[in-house]
């Protein structure tokens, strides 16, 4: 049987140009462990091993398992007292603290975006966007999560600010997993899909403030949505 996430997970598809610089195995590893738990391939309190992580990605124990210490280090996995590794699994009040220091950064990140897009990023988030619609229009809600999560990240990309990417990946870190409890009843409504028609069109208009409204909603109404189910 396939691990979860395999056809994601490959070292040899498509891969952010990151892991391809990365000068080694454990940090080729590391990368897309961690690109993983930012796109929700794995589920909350899933069990993560290195033996699996490795067949997975065809490497050997060694890189593995470093990676996923270095994920636990930072935060990234959680760790039992049997050094047992697992998806973390957060609570209502986690998901909602996050949430709110992610409604301060997401929407800063969209605004600056709009002040830096370029024709090709708007097109780029349009093929998204519409990937997005017709996956969830064929129940498939994983590949959905994926380009939802791909659509975010594009955007906070083109604001040009690497920390404040590197604030909002530690976040998405934390969270990426618990999205995945996101309802195919509120997906099948695609409300994310028209919030996301928003930023576009702000992104193409250049208007910061738009962009910055139009990404506040689509965080508050998908967070609500997932919170409602969380206890």
């Amino acid at each position: 049987m396939a691990e979860p996430g395999r056809d994601r997970l490959d070292l040899k598809s498509k891969v952010p140009e990151a892991v391809v610089r990365a000068s080694t195995l454990t940090e080729q590893v590391y990368l897309k462990l961690r690109e993983g738990l930012l796109l929700g391939v794995w589920k909350p309190g899933e069990k993560l091993t290195a033996r699996a992580l490795s067949r997975t990605l065809g490497v050997s124990l060694t890189p593995a398992r470093e990676a996923i210490t270095r994920l636990a280090t930072e935060g990234a996995i959680s760790v039992s007292e049997t050094r047992m590794y697992s998806i973390p699994e957060l609570d209502r009040a986690q998901y909602e603290e996050i949430t709110r220091i992610r409604l301060q950064l997401e929407p800063m990140a969209a605004a600056m975006a709009a002040r830096n897009a370029s024709d090709a990023l708007v097109e780029r988030l349009d093929d998204i966007n519409e990937g997005l619609k017709a996956r969830i229009l064929a129940e498939d809600f994983d590949e959905g999560l994926r380009l939802d999560s791909e659509f975010h990240l594009s955007v906070y990309d083109a604001a040009g600010s690497a920390v404040l990417r590197r604030l909002i990946d530690t976040l998405w870190l934390q969270i990426g997993p618990t999205r995945t409890r996101l309802l195919p009843e509120y997906r099948r409504k695609l409300i994310g899909y028209e919030n996301h028609r928003n930023v576009i069109e702000a992104l193409q208009h250049r208007d910061e403030t738009a962009a910055q409204r139009a990404m506040h909603r689509d965080l508050t109404e998908g967070a609500n949505a997932i919170i409602s189910v969380l206890v």
